[in-house]
């Protein structure tokens, strides 16, 4: 395990995989399951300023699929709520973490006012947490996204509030419903952020068309799943090279080969959430095999030597080959003749002799007809 050791905006941890603040994180006995699987970090579940966020609906989770077998989607949309007890007691269980675990705590807190942010990052500070993370997008999602802009000001406002507050390290988590990531993510550096989780959840909704009425507890809600892993690449491999401070990656982690993505895209540590929900804490063990494999496949001493490597060899605009040296090319041994090809390709690229498919001049090399041949007959060649 040495060898994943990660130093994280001030934190030493035996591992870059850490726990994001939900459900799974929300007391003593969560907490001591992940601690015995390996994780470097846990971000305890969010204490609210507004008691409201205290009271959680039931239920607050489903799970749907969209889509055919071949085009599809998994999302778990969900309304979880924060911490349900009192500050005290949330204090009382970073207490208690501390004096058992090696793992690190990171208290999550949420507010709205000056005065509380100040008050309770000291309460938190003075339990032993090991950091504060600061939960800027939720419930402040009406707030922060009032107006264009208004996300900054309010980073600009409270971060500089906790970091006078405390001594440990302070982190900010960023929302991705903003009009510009890049920029939020260096307000909240320069005002004193220690490290930036990217992201938390979109909001969204689903409806059940019969009784014409949001799913579930009846309005939008937290939404994410493995395509949220896409969006969170892009942006953090381009914070890699404007920010100084490190990066927590958050959202659409499903297996190992995630956690090396984020890293590889600029990453210091990797925030998992809905995978334990759906495989329990045992997986952290898996996870951290996985890299443990992948260090040594590619003769890497830590996960310190494959950070932004990915990086440098992002094309942009001008850089892109826009030159069509591909065609497809149908296998008439395996192609069944169903025509499938045919009717979704949108340059006429394909013509039927004998029953089978066949590639004809017009084909523009788009690469499309191979993920939805059925009999897997279609693959991509030079011309």
């Amino acid at each position: 395990m040495k060898r994943l050791e990660t130093e994280y905006g001030g934190l030493n941890l035996r591992s870059p995989i850490i726990l994001a603040s939900a459900g799974i994180t929300k007391s003593y006995e969560n907490v001591r399951k992940a601690d015995k699987y390996g994780v470097g970090a846990v971000v305890l579940k969010t204490k609210f300023q507004e008691p409201l966020m205290a009271l959680n609906p039931t239920p607050r989770f489903i799970i749907i699929k969209r889509g055919g077998k071949d085009y599809s989607s998994t999302t778990n949309l969900s309304y979880e709520q924060g911490y349900e007890h009192s500050i005290d007691d949330y204090c009382e269980e970073i207490r208690s973490c501390k004096t058992d675990f090696e793992t690190k705590i990171i208290a999550s807190i949420g507010c709205s006012t000056a005065d509380y942010w100040e008050k309770w990052a000291k309460m938190v500070e003075a339990a032993g947490a090991d950091a504060v993370e600061m939960n800027l997008s939720c419930p402040h999602s009406d707030y922060v996204m009032g107006k264009l802009g208004q996300i900054n000001d309010f980073v600009s406002d409270m971060v500089p509030v906790v970091r006078k507050a405390v001594s440990i390290p302070v982190y900010t988590k960023l929302t991705p419903q903003i009009e510009n990531p890049i920029i939020t993510s260096k307000i909240m550096e320069q005002y004193g952020s220690c490290g930036v989780t990217a992201f938390s959840r979109c909001l969204g909704m689903d409806i059940d068309i019969d009784s014409q009425v949001p799913v579930l507890h009846g309005g939008y809600g937290g939404h994410g799943g493995p395509w949220a892993i896409h969006y969170a690449l892009r942006w953090i491999s381009e914070m890699f090279t404007q920010l100084k401070i490190p990066i927590s990656g958050c959202g659409g982690v499903v297996e190992w080969q995630d956690i090396v993505k984020y890293i590889l895209s600029g990453a210091t540590t990797v925030q998992v959430c809905f995978l334990i929900y759906a495989y329990g804490y045992s997986i952290i063990e898996k996870l951290n095999n996985g890299l443990l494999q992948y260090l040594d496949k590619h003769g890497y001493g830590s996960v310190n030597d494959f950070r932004g490597n990915v990086v440098p060899k992002i094309k942009g605009l001008p850089q892109v080959d826009r030159a069509k040296t591909l065609t497809a090319r149908v296998d008439p041994k395996i192609c069944t003749g169903c025509g499938r090809c045919s009717d979704i390709c949108i340059y006429d690229g394909i013509d039927f002799a004998d029953k089978k498919a066949a590639v004809n001049k017009k084909c523009d090399g788009c690469g499309l007809c191979p993920y939805f041949c059925p009999s897997k007959a279609i693959s991509m060649v030079k011309k």
